[in-house]
């Protein structure tokens, strides 16, 4: 919803900082983290905490 309203780059930027706090204490948090932390696209993103939820 945050990519409808604003540019793809600053959501993405923005979401960063949301999904951390989200798996905060989750089982292998900080890899995802750094992960998320370089993410530039919303496919990305999406294919990256699909991946992450899968495998925990």
């Amino acid at each position: 919803m945050e990519v409808n309203l604003k540019t793809e780059k600053v959501a993405i930027k923005e979401m960063r900082k949301q999904i951390a706090w989200y798996v905060k204490g989750l089982k292998d948090s900080s890899k995802i983290r750094d992960k998320v932390n370089t993410i530039e696209t919303k496919k990305e993103m999406q294919d990256c905490i699909t991946e992450y939820f899968k495998n925990i």
